[in-house]
């Protein structure tokens, strides 16, 4: 998860999120039109549903509505070179996946010379990166992502570790309301889908034990409840090496409540939000 993006921004607690019904004629809009339907497995959401989650997502991720295929750094937060739509890292298994996965589609690439030290750093769960080296795998990264083809290998492990699961997870538990789907989503994407305490699927066990199912409390009672437990998780989370970047993002869990609050629940229609202290418009 990249948020290097908004350490620039105003002081958490002076900027809010709001939201409201946005205009599909502005600037930013037009911006975000030209964006990729991603995903081939958006059964849950009709497709203007999944693409708006995505760059909601985008938005909390890299600060813009475009996917983030060639965003590249390394935030030091433990987990390595974080790179790609959704902050693949090079200590936790995910980008050494998108890198063989488009290895074997495109043998000749600038990343196949990574292959052997992701796997190795994969194994030991390592955020060394002296043995990529880091500013050549950045390098390459970035110019990796001007092929379609790695582009689509983001997309597919998105959809493999982060959106199945998620849907998965939000179909066992009776979500209903795309919004609250969405959450999920950018929870899992965010937290991971391990078992680990902060994992997506612990706050979701956390949230159903404190008020139950949404068909029996309601799914703006239960949505409302995850918020709560996510956002108290990203103030102080089991990973205590998560903490300092995580306490930094307490407002895309505010944004989410507050596009709740003005009824785009099913997002059907146009968003305009602020997040960070920046306006965004998603079509």
């Amino acid at each position: 998860m990249r948020i290097a993006w908004a350490l620039v921004a105003c002081a958490l607690g002076a900027v809010g999120c709001s939201a409201d019904v946005g205009s599909p004629t502005s600037p930013t809009a037009q911006q975000g039109a030209q964006n990729p339907t991603v995903s081939a497995a958006a059964g849950r959401f009709t497709p203007d549903q999944r693409r708006r989650a995505d760059q909601l997502i985008s938005v909390f991720e890299h600060g813009t509505t475009n996917i983030g295929y060639d965003s590249a750094e390394n935030l030091g937060d433990g987990r390595g070179v974080t790179s790609g739509r959704a902050g693949f890292t090079t200590a936790t298994c995910d980008a050494a996946e998108v890198v063989e996965n488009y290895n074997h589609e495109v043998p000749e690439n600038p990343l196949s010379r990574f292959v052997p030290e992701l796997n190795r750093l994969c194994a030991e769960h390592s955020d060394a990166t002296d043995g990529l080296p880091e500013a050549a795998y950045i390098a390459a990264w970035k110019q990796a992502a001007n092929d379609p083809r790695f582009r689509a290998a983001q997309d597919e492990a998105v959809d493999r570790e982060y959106y199945v699961p998620a849907m998965e997870l939000a179909d066992a538990e009776g979500v209903k309301l795309p919004l609250t789907r969405a959450e999920i989503y950018d929870a899992a994407i965010q937290h991971g889908v391990g078992e680990d305490p902060d994992g997506m699927p612990a706050l979701a066990k956390r949230t159903t034990a404190s008020v139950g199912k949404p068909d029996k409390a309601g799914e703006t009672v239960w949505l409302n409840t995850f918020l709560d437990i996510r956002s108290a998780d990203l103030r102080n989370p089991a990973n205590s090496a998560s903490a300092a970047e995580w306490r930094q993002t307490i407002d895309r869990v505010e944004c989410v409540r507050r596009i709740a609050r003005i009824g785009n629940t099913g997002l059907d229609r146009p968003i305009t939000f602020f997040v960070y202290g920046a306006k965004y418009t998603i079509p």
